[in-house]
């Protein structure tokens, strides 16, 4: 399928993309929605507004966590996720999980968001209700539903909703001259800190990828994101809504996403063991850059225990001999940097000179220091000089200087 064919099924239509943009508007089909969807009418102010309603227990499992290890993560690891000390007293009871389903990614005036997903935790289950707009005509009392249903609740989750979703409804909001007040909601926003763990260790940070790769958690039979406006679109022409079975099912499972993200990033940030090496990796170098070392080294030496790539477990060897330089652990910074300087194949010279830095002036192990800069005098003979002689010919002096020092200190004393 080409560029061309994916846009006309996204549009939903051959004719033209104005035609597409602008679907029209008729009176509800209620009996058609009530078939096809387990919803209900609820009459408010300014119309009726169709709303689905699902409950999960707690134990329900998506991927690999079950829903309750949300209620475990404390304010204080949410604080760190956002980046933002208010969070810290984010209650999670009083707390949604919000994502929406729109006729477009270009947002503004003409995107008109169609499914909003919001659910919570409700006592021994997780509720689900999902906002639909069954006409264009309508919004105005969709709108307004959903609205109330959020004053009742202080913060918000979503994944890049502070950048799309709450923006979006915001929008149609004040367009519908309706009260607008989400700023008030605590935002947690889950794509920055899913970037902080994964960016460069993952093909993408799209939350299709982090389920899969993250929470072992693959849809089957799922709708497309960039399908599903023309999903809607084909709904608002033919008044058929049975296409729009697979629209809220792709938006329930984002929902329960977001809570199961929620659980497995705060508990990384509270200490939780993470179960591979992808998760050791991600949390340790977060902890690294947020400053705390002892936790950053602990999951440095938790992921060595996994089997890694050659070249990934030399690079994470050289953090963790880093890391115990800055803690002054001088007996595991001179393990890490043996382990680097003497695996097979190594041409190294940076891990031989740590070393011997680490045996002269920390372990005063003249001998070992002095064994150590000779096999990089070895070295430079061997390779250095043949590929770069400029460079050999600095660090041959480096050395050679190095080694006469370490002889000097290991002469015997004159009587």
């Amino acid at each position: 399928m080409d560029l061309r064919d994916r846009l006309r099924l996204a549009l939903g239509t051959d004719a033209s993309p104005a035609a597409a943009a602008a679907p029209p508007a008729w009176g509800p089909p209620r009996p058609a929605l009530e078939r096809h969807l387990p919803g209900a009418w609820l009459e408010t102010a300014l119309g009726p507004a169709f709303v689905l309603e699902e409950r999960w227990p707690l134990d329900h499992a998506h991927g690999r966590l079950p829903l309750e290890r949300v209620r475990e993560v404390p304010g204080a690891a949410l604080a760190r996720l956002a980046g933002h000390a208010s969070l810290a007293r984010l209650d999670l009871a009083r707390t949604v999980f919000l994502d929406v389903e729109t006729t477009g990614l270009a947002g503004g005036t003409g995107t008109y968001v169609f499914l909003v997903g919001v659910g919570h935790l409700d006592g021994g289950s997780f509720r689900l209700r999902q906002y639909l707009l069954a006409d264009l005509r309508h919004e105005p009392a969709m709108l307004d539903a959903l609205a109330g249903f959020l004053a009742g609740f202080e913060g918000v989750v979503t994944y890049n909703g502070r950048a799309f979703d709450l923006p979006l409804i915001q929008t149609r909001l004040t367009l519908n001259r309706l009260p607008a007040d989400l700023d008030r909601l605590l935002h947690l926003d889950l794509l920055p800190p899913a970037r902080r763990f994964y960016r460069g260790r993952l093909p993408s940070c799209r939350l299709a990828e982090i389920e899969r790769s993250v929470l072992s958690f693959f849809r089957r039979d799922d709708v497309p994101g960039w399908l599903v406006p023309s999903a809607y679109f084909r709904y608002l022409r033919t008044g058929d809504p049975s296409g729009l079975r697979g629209v809220v099912r792709h938006n329930a499972l984002d929902i329960l996403s977001l809570v199961a993200l929620t659980a497995h990033l705060g508990g990384l940030l509270d200490g939780r063991t993470p179960d591979g090496p992808l998760d050791c990796l991600a949390a340790a170098a977060v902890e690294e850059r947020d400053g705390y070392l002892d936790r950053a080294a602990a999951l440095y030496r938790l992921a060595l225990e996994h089997a890694l790539p050659e070249p990934e477990r030399a690079a994470v060897r050289q953090r963790l001999a880093r890391l115990c330089r800055r803690l002054g652990r001088w007996e595991e910074a001179a393990e890490q940097w043996a382990a680097l300087a003497f695996r097979p194949g190594n041409r190294d010279l940076g891990p031989l000179v740590e070393l011997a830095k680490v045996y002269e002036h920390r372990l005063r192990r003249f001998d070992q220091a002095a064994a150590v800069v000779e096999r990089a005098l070895a070295l430079v003979e061997r390779h250095h000089a043949l590929v770069a002689p400029r460079a050999a010919a600095r660090h041959r002096a480096d050395l050679e200087h190095r080694l006469a020092r370490l002889r000097r200190r290991l002469a015997p004393t004159p009587a």
